[in-house]
């Protein structure tokens, strides 16, 4: 099985996560409309890297691509 990256990437959007509400309750539940986007993106992201990843949606690789 190939070294997945995934635990990596949910740790930092779990941390970012953890900041965006630090602030929240900083400001008292009132962010600026585009730090509050940044916190929904976040918990979809979030959501997303949770599921089981049944395919690739992102397609074939170009034919030109270099595989590793």
């Amino acid at each position: 099985m190939p070294y997945s990256r995934m635990p990596v990437v949910k740790m930092h959007l779990t941390a970012a996560a953890a900041s965006l509400h630090a602030e929240a309750c900083e400001t008292g539940g009132k962010l600026p409309a585009n730090v509050e986007r940044v916190a929904h993106l976040v918990d979809d992201a979030l959501r997303e890297a949770d599921q089981e990843a049944t395919t690739d949606a992102r397609g074939q690789p170009p034919e030109d691509w270099a595989s590793p």
